[in-house]
């Protein structure tokens, strides 16, 4: 069989890949995740929980994720509405909100973790730790590659 020819295109698979796992997050039970979160608000969960000892600020997470400012704005707002997240204002600088867990958020990223932790054993099961590891460094180059060329 032919492989179609919008199958060639590794970024037309990546996007495939993107939407199923939003599509898996969004339509895991509701018992597993608080508030029905999304794939984006899943990871800055995480993200949040792994830089639980260090200063994070909205910044970082535009940073990390690649997203545009008001994206990073507007996510922040929904976990801060759901209290899973707080703003908290620091003393060597008016304009900067360290962004911190809550009690709810701490409690949610327990769930999250063992989310995204089924979501990667799911993407990779089949793979060997060596293709794993050569997956993780050919995304890294494509990373790279995008971000020379990205506004």
């Amino acid at each position: 069989m032919k492989t179609p020819p919008h199958r060639t295109y590794p970024v037309t698979q990546l996007a495939c890949i993107v939407n199923l796992l939003h599509r898996m997050a969004i339509h895991a039970p509701p018992e597993a995740l608080p508030g029905g979160m999304t794939i984006a608000q899943l990871s800055t969960i995480g993200f949040l929980y792994f830089s639980q000892n260090d200063d994070v600020y909205q910044r970082d997470i535009e940073s990390f994720f690649k997203l545009r400012r008001s994206t990073v704005s507007s996510q922040l707002n929904t976990l801060e509405k759901k209290g899973l997240i707080r703003r908290v204002p620091v003393a060597h600088d008016a304009r900067l909100k360290k962004l911190v867990l809550t009690q709810d958020g701490l409690a949610a990223s327990a769930q999250v973790m063992q989310i995204l932790g089924e979501l990667n054993r799911l993407m990779v099961q089949s793979l060997s730790q060596e293709e794993v590891a050569q997956l993780c460094h050919l995304l890294g180059k494509i990373e790279e590659n995008l971000i020379r060329v990205a506004p």
